[in-house]
């Protein structure tokens, strides 16, 4: 698997200068809307498993991991969603092949993916402002892609305290190194596809030509 670029190494700029840092972007990845709504209904029987980390969130949040590391392939799905440490590399996970909707969705992205899961934020549930350290095209070479495939208005996802306009059938870059949360007010779940990839050319390009994306209003660091 290669690794990713950061965008330091392709945009050239004098050292003195400080780019705006990127809280969000909207990518021009889209889906069928009926197609995968077949799919969710399979996904919603599979195995589930509450997220690990309960003092970030209050309520119901679970995931289904679709894209596993490789060690973890045929481990508990526990491991296989939330694995502390875990190689770079990162095979298709059982429950992907009875998704084929969206499995087409993930091979629309030519870079290389790592982990890729289904989250749920139940009802009346948040998830509370936190930050994932490094994550964000300006620190690593990776990034993270939240899809949103089921959602309701009453479902407010911030980043830096702006709100990003997810509607269904919309995909984001999201800069997790800022603070973000996520709050859900009404009555049906939120659930998004959650991808981490590494970044390349491809990727930072689309992400730089989006007509749709907000820049940090705080210092990240």
């Amino acid at each position: 698997m290669n690794d990713g670029i950061v965008i330091s190494e392709v945009v050239n700029v004098d050292e003195n200068i400080v780019l705006p840092v990127i809280s969000f972007a909207q990518l021009d990845i889209f889906y069928d809307i009926k197609k995968v709504a077949v799919d969710l209904v399979v996904a919603k029987k599979l195995e589930w498993v509450e997220h690990v980390n309960t003092q970030c969130y209050q309520g119901g949040w679970d995931v289904l991991p679709l894209r596993v590391p490789v060690e973890h392939a045929d481990r508990h799905v526990i491991l296989q969603s939330f694995a502390i440490e875990s190689s770079s590399d990162f095979i298709d996970g059982d429950h992907l092949k009875y998704l084929p909707s969206i499995s087409e969705l993930l091979s629309q992205f030519k870079c290389d993916i790592l982990s890729a899961r289904l989250m749920r934020l139940s009802p009346n549930s948040l998830i509370k402002p936190h930050r994932d350290f490094g994550l964000s095209i300006e620190l690593s070479a990776q990034a993270r892609i939240h899809i949103s495939l089921e959602t309701c208005e009453q479902v407010e996802f911030l980043v830096d305290c702006l709100e990003v306009p997810m509607s269904p059938n919309s995909c984001w870059y999201i800069n997790a190194d800022a603070e973000h949360s996520v709050i859900n007010t009404g009555d049906t779940p939120r659930i998004n596809l959650v991808i981490d990839c590494n970044v390349n050319e491809w990727l930072l390009s689309l992400i730089m030509e989006s007509k749709d994306k907000a820049y940090c209003c705080k210092k990240v660091s």
